[in-house]
């Protein structure tokens, strides 16, 4: 029992190691991050550039205010020069030639006018052309600065996700770790039961020789062990007169060395199974029992119950049961293997394996 107990111990520790495994790697910065700096950067060096953009636009005013300046003074000018040339044509005594050079003076003054307004005209279509650079440049700037600031929320936001996680994985690690100290302080304290009971169960069966050594030699008893399981098989002819279920009251003496044996282990189930050969011959045990099945029960229970109520043993610790002639140890079409096969077989197992209401603490 402890064997199979120390094995699903074993592998719960495996399995627990397994989930406390280290976090996934923490996510990679957004590419498109980086992709979007270059092209910020780039721009910045073109903002270095945009200030002197901004001198020539600042210098590009002032020269639009200057010739804004001349022309209205060029304008007020011509304007004055009408005035005169009108003054003069009204008078009857003015000098052709006067007028003449008044006008002339007007077209002159005319025509720096019209080249100052074309001149302001073209200052002005590119101021308004690097304006629209420079507004360019800034919505472009502050669309990639925003673009960056909503990744690097997002890079961390998924970080401090990350983060959580890590925290998370800790502490389910830390939770497993506790539950692998458990299982291992289990496992160790089930390997030094099982060093001791290994050491009473050696000891239990030198009692058992020591106890049976004339029936170990003649073959009546013979003993058995499986890991910690003890198989004790007494022969049908030292427990029974044939085909019949009584108990023979010189076999008694035996069964009371066995019960002693079986008091000694409290914490184990003793297992009474009847075993019988093919078919039962007497007509008078057919009429009792009818097939080996029955009869093998009958056996076994009557040694239960002798067990019981002559030897002192514990009901809870007996278990009276019959295989038949289902479980034979030898060939069952010979007289020397049926012999073989009359038996009960005494198995001693730990209370833990074998009843039922512990089965789900095992299986835990």
């Amino acid at each position: 029992m402890r064997i199979g107990r120390t094995i699903l111990i074993v592998g719960g520790i495996a399995i627990l190691m397994s989930c406390a495994g280290q976090p996934k790697p923490a996510p990679q910065e957004d590419p498109r991050i980086g992709q979007l700096q270059s092209q910020v950067d780039a721009l910045q060096k073109q903002n270095a550039a945009s200030g002197q953009l901004q001198a020539q636009v600042v210098d590009l005013q002032k020269q639009v205010s200057d010739k804004d300046a001349a022309i209205k003074q060029l304008q007020a000018q011509i304007d004055d020069l009408q005035n005169q040339s009108v003054a003069l044509a009204a008078q009857k005594n003015t000098d052709d030639d006067q007028i003449a050079a008044t006008n002339e003076r007007i077209g002159k003054l005319q025509k720096d006018l019209d080249g100052a307004k074309q001149d302001d005209a073209t200052t002005t279509a590119e101021l308004n052309s690097l304006n629209a650079k420079l507004a360019a440049l800034e919505n472009t700037n502050d669309k990639l600065s925003a673009d960056i600031d909503s990744l690097r929320s997002g890079s961390t936001a998924a970080k401090a996700d990350y983060l959580a996680q890590i925290d998370s994985l800790n502490k389910e690690k830390a939770s497993l770790q506790d539950k692998i100290d458990s299982l291992t302080k289990e496992q160790k304290a089930l390997e030094v039961a099982a060093q001791r009971d290994e050491k009473e169960l050696d000891a239990r069966i030198a009692q058992l020789k020591s106890l049976f050594s004339k029936e170990l030699a003649s073959g009546e008893i013979d003993i058995r062990r499986f890991r910690d399981i003890l198989i004790i098989s007494v022969k049908e002819s030292a427990l029974f007169a044939p085909d019949s279920p009584k108990l023979r009251p010189e076999t008694m003496v035996n069964l009371k060395k066995l019960s002693e044996v079986f008091k000694a282990a409290p914490d184990r189930i003793v297992r009474i199974e009847g075993n019988t050969a093919v078919a039962v011959s007497s007509p008078e045990s057919l009429k009792l029992y009818p097939t080996s099945w029955q009869l093998g029960a009958a056996r076994a229970a009557n040694v239960a119950q002798y067990l019981q109520e002559k030897c002192g043993m514990d009901p809870q610790q007996l278990v009276a049961t019959s295989l038949g002639q289902f479980r034979p140890r030898a060939d069952n079409s010979t007289e020397v293997g049926k012999a073989q096969n009359r038996r009960v077989d005494f198995i001693l197992i730990a209370r833990s394996l074998y009843e039922i209401d512990q089965m789900k603490t095992v299986a835990e």
